[in-house]
C-alpha cells in the first residue's frame, strides 16, 4: 500500500512538473507568432540571416551565457532601461526566431539582448572579441584570441584585418567563427514596437 502511494506522488510530481514546463510553455508562447509590420513589410522580431544562426552557436560554445543575459527585464524605469541595455523590456515574442531560446541569468557582464543597436559598427564588436580590455580598461571579460587568425601580412593590409598594431609583422584577421559570432551579436536587438510591449 505505502509503495502505491509513494508511486502515485513520484508520477504526480512528474505530472506537475510537466505542466509547468511544457504545458504552461506551450499555451504561453506556443501560440505567439510575428507581427508583419506593413510600413517595411518585414515581419518583428525580423528572422535572422543563417550566418547569425550559425554565430549563435558560436555563441553559446564560447560559454558567452555564463556571464552575459539575453532579456531586458522590467517594468519601465527598472534598472536595465535605466542603464540603456534596451529600449523596452523584452517579452516572449522576442524569441520566436532563436532556437534555442537562451535568455541566461547570469550578469556578470552586461546583457546583450540589444547589442546590436548599443554596438553597431562591427570593427567595435571584433576589438571586444580580440580584447575587451581595448575599449573597457576595466572589463572582465577574457579576449578571445583563438577566434582570430594571425597572418604575415604582405604590402597591402586585409580589408578585414584588426586595427591594431601588426606584431612580428603579423595581422589579426577575424576567422569565419569570429565573423558569425560578430553577425548573431549584431542580429541582437529589439527596436521595434510590439502589442505586449510598445516602445516608449
Amino acid at each position: 500500500m505505502k509503495s502505491t502511494h509513494a508511486l502515485i506522488a513520484v508520477f504526480s510530481a512528474l505530472l506537475f512538473a510537466w505542466a509547468g514546463q511544457i504545458a504552461l510553455g506551450y499555451f504561453q508562447v506556443g501560440r505567439l507568432e510575428p507581427i508583419l509590420n506593413e510600413e517595411t513589410n518585414y515581419t518583428e522580431p525580423p528572422v535572422p540571416s543563417g550566418f547569425a544562426q550559425t554565430g549563435a552557436r558560436v555563441f553559446a560554445s564560447e560559454g558567452c551565457l555564463e556571464c552575459h543575459s539575453l532579456s531586458v527585464r522590467g517594468p519601465t524605469g527598472s534598472a536595465d532601461l535605466t542603464r540603456g541595455w534596451g529600449p523596452r523590456r523584452t517579452v516572449p515574442r522576442d524569441y520566436l526566431f532563436r532556437e534555442p531560446a537562451w535568455v541566461g541569468t547570469s550578469r556578470i557582464g552586461p546583457d546583450l539582448s540589444n547589442i546590436g543597436i548599443r554596438m553597431a559598427d562591427p570593427n567595435q564588436l571584433m576589438l571586444h572579441l580580440w580584447d575587451p580590455r581595448l575599449r573597457s580598461p576595466k572589463s572582465n571579460c577574457p579576449p578571445h584570441p583563438w577566434l582570430f587568425d594571425r597572418k604575415i601580412a604582405g604590402p597591402k593590409i586585409e580589408k578585414e584585418a584588426l586595427p591594431i598594431p601588426a606584431k612580428d609583422w603579423k595581422q589579426t584577421v577575424p576567422s569565419y567563427k569570429a565573423k558569425a559570432l560578430v553577425a548573431y551579436l549584431q542580429s541582437l536587438h529589439a527596436d521595434y514596437s510590439l502589442p505586449e510591449a510598445p516602445m516608449k
